[in-house]
Protein backbone atom coordinates (compact mmCIF):
# COMPACT_ATOMS: atom_id res chain seq x y z
CA UNK A 1 0.00 0.00 0.00
CA UNK A 2 0.85 3.43 -1.04
CA UNK A 3 0.85 6.20 1.58
CA UNK A 4 0.41 10.35 1.21
CA UNK A 5 0.95 12.45 3.74
CA UNK A 6 2.11 15.97 2.41
CA UNK A 7 1.68 19.65 3.82
CA UNK A 8 2.16 22.84 2.14
CA UNK A 9 1.13 26.35 2.88
CA UNK A 10 -1.07 28.92 0.00
CA UNK A 11 -0.92 32.50 1.12
CA UNK A 12 -4.63 32.47 0.58
CA UNK A 13 -7.83 31.89 2.93
CA UNK A 14 -9.00 28.46 3.18
CA UNK A 15 -12.38 29.66 1.19
CA UNK A 16 -10.42 30.38 -1.69
CA UNK A 17 -8.19 27.18 -1.64
CA UNK A 18 -11.34 24.89 -0.79
CA UNK A 19 -13.28 26.58 -3.71
CA UNK A 20 -10.49 25.72 -5.92
CA UNK A 21 -9.77 22.32 -5.31
CA UNK A 22 -13.53 21.38 -4.71
CA UNK A 23 -13.64 22.91 -8.81
CA UNK A 24 -13.77 18.67 -10.07
CA UNK A 25 -12.76 20.01 -13.97
CA UNK A 26 -9.72 21.75 -12.10
CA UNK A 27 -8.04 18.62 -10.49
CA UNK A 28 -5.91 17.72 -13.72
CA UNK A 29 -4.43 21.16 -12.70
CA UNK A 30 -3.13 19.67 -9.49
CA UNK A 31 -3.09 15.72 -9.47
CA UNK A 32 -0.57 14.49 -12.30
CA UNK A 33 -2.45 11.23 -12.90
CA UNK A 34 -5.78 12.88 -13.73
CA UNK A 35 -6.27 13.69 -17.63
CA UNK A 36 -9.78 15.06 -17.03
CA UNK A 37 -12.19 14.69 -14.18
CA UNK A 38 -16.42 15.47 -14.71
CA UNK A 39 -19.43 15.04 -11.86
CA UNK A 40 -21.48 12.62 -13.44
CA UNK A 41 -24.02 13.10 -10.49
CA UNK A 42 -26.77 15.71 -10.57
CA UNK A 43 -26.49 18.65 -8.06
CA UNK A 44 -24.35 20.38 -6.37
CA UNK A 45 -21.03 18.89 -5.21
CA UNK A 46 -21.91 16.68 -1.41
CA UNK A 47 -21.33 13.31 0.11
CA UNK A 48 -22.15 10.86 -2.43
CA UNK A 49 -21.73 12.82 -5.28
CA UNK A 50 -19.79 10.61 -8.48
CA UNK A 51 -16.90 11.45 -10.32
CA UNK A 52 -15.78 10.22 -13.46
CA UNK A 53 -11.68 10.51 -13.06
CA UNK A 54 -9.84 9.72 -16.75
CA UNK A 55 -5.96 8.64 -15.43
CA UNK A 56 -3.30 8.63 -17.22
CA UNK A 57 -2.28 4.59 -17.65
CA UNK A 58 1.04 2.94 -18.68
CA UNK A 59 -0.97 1.73 -21.96
CA UNK A 60 -3.50 4.64 -22.30
CA UNK A 61 -6.10 6.17 -20.54
CA UNK A 62 -8.10 4.42 -17.57
CA UNK A 63 -11.40 5.33 -16.74
CA UNK A 64 -12.20 5.69 -12.93
CA UNK A 65 -15.66 6.60 -10.92
CA UNK A 66 -14.94 7.73 -8.00
CA UNK A 67 -17.05 9.23 -4.91
CA UNK A 68 -17.10 12.45 -2.66
CA UNK A 69 -16.94 10.65 1.08
CA UNK A 70 -16.80 14.10 2.80
CA UNK A 71 -16.91 18.02 1.57
CA UNK A 72 -16.94 20.89 4.63
CA UNK A 73 -16.26 24.29 3.05
CA UNK A 74 -13.68 25.57 3.99
CA UNK A 75 -12.09 22.35 5.65
CA UNK A 76 -12.03 19.16 4.11
CA UNK A 77 -12.30 17.46 1.01
CA UNK A 78 -11.97 13.55 1.14
CA UNK A 79 -13.06 10.74 -2.09
CA UNK A 80 -12.75 7.47 -2.81
CA UNK A 81 -12.40 5.21 -6.05
CA UNK A 82 -15.26 3.03 -6.47
CA UNK A 83 -13.62 1.23 -9.63
CA UNK A 84 -10.51 1.29 -11.48
CA UNK A 85 -6.93 -0.21 -11.16
CA UNK A 86 -6.23 0.76 -7.73
CA UNK A 87 -8.59 1.54 -4.21
CA UNK A 88 -7.73 5.05 -3.53
CA UNK A 89 -9.07 7.13 -0.69
CA UNK A 90 -7.85 10.84 -0.57
CA UNK A 91 -8.65 13.68 1.83
CA UNK A 92 -7.16 17.24 1.95
CA UNK A 93 -7.47 18.93 4.89
CA UNK A 94 -7.44 22.98 5.50
CA UNK A 95 -6.57 25.42 8.40
CA UNK A 96 -6.16 28.90 8.77
CA UNK A 97 -2.87 29.38 8.90
CA UNK A 98 -1.12 33.11 9.81
CA UNK A 99 -2.75 35.17 6.48
CA UNK A 100 -3.01 31.94 4.34
CA UNK A 101 -4.28 28.15 4.58
CA UNK A 102 -1.81 25.25 5.78
CA UNK A 103 -3.27 22.25 2.90
CA UNK A 104 -2.63 18.61 4.15
CA UNK A 105 -2.90 16.16 2.01
CA UNK A 106 -3.31 12.42 3.04
CA UNK A 107 -3.97 9.20 0.88
CA UNK A 108 -4.14 5.43 0.79
CA UNK A 109 -3.66 3.57 -2.80
CA UNK A 110 -3.95 -0.35 -3.08
CA UNK A 111 -3.03 -1.28 -6.82
CA UNK A 112 -4.97 -4.23 -7.51
CA UNK A 113 -4.02 -7.38 -9.92
CA UNK A 114 -1.04 -7.59 -11.66
CA UNK A 115 -0.11 -3.93 -10.65
CA UNK A 116 0.16 -4.47 -7.41
CA UNK A 117 3.98 -5.38 -8.26
CA UNK A 118 4.36 -2.00 -9.54
CA UNK A 119 3.83 -0.53 -5.96
CA UNK A 120 7.92 0.38 -6.00
CA UNK A 121 7.77 2.46 -8.67
CA UNK A 122 4.49 4.00 -8.68
CA UNK A 123 5.50 5.40 -5.22
CA UNK A 124 9.24 6.42 -6.89
CA UNK A 125 6.96 8.21 -9.34
CA UNK A 126 4.62 9.89 -6.50
CA UNK A 127 7.44 11.00 -4.58
CA UNK A 128 9.09 12.46 -7.55
CA UNK A 129 5.61 13.99 -8.82
CA UNK A 130 3.55 15.27 -5.71
CA UNK A 131 6.13 17.86 -4.36
CA UNK A 132 6.13 19.56 -7.71
CA UNK A 133 2.50 19.28 -8.43
CA UNK A 134 1.69 20.91 -4.87
CA UNK A 135 4.11 24.18 -5.64
CA UNK A 136 2.10 24.50 -8.88
CA UNK A 137 -0.98 24.49 -7.19
CA UNK A 138 -0.33 26.46 -4.67
CA UNK A 139 1.35 28.94 -6.85
CA UNK A 140 -1.75 28.72 -8.92
CA UNK A 141 -4.31 29.30 -6.24
CA UNK A 142 -2.13 32.64 -5.06
CA UNK A 143 -2.15 33.82 -8.21
CA UNK A 144 -5.54 33.77 -9.13
CA UNK A 145 -7.40 36.96 -8.07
Amino acid sequence: MIRIDREIDIARPPEVVFDHLADVERFPQWQPAIERAEQVSPGPLGPGSQLRLVLRGPTGPIDVLGEIVAIERPSLLALRTLSGPATVEARCELRPEGVGTRAKFTASIELKGLLRFAESPARAAIDRELPIALADLARRIESET
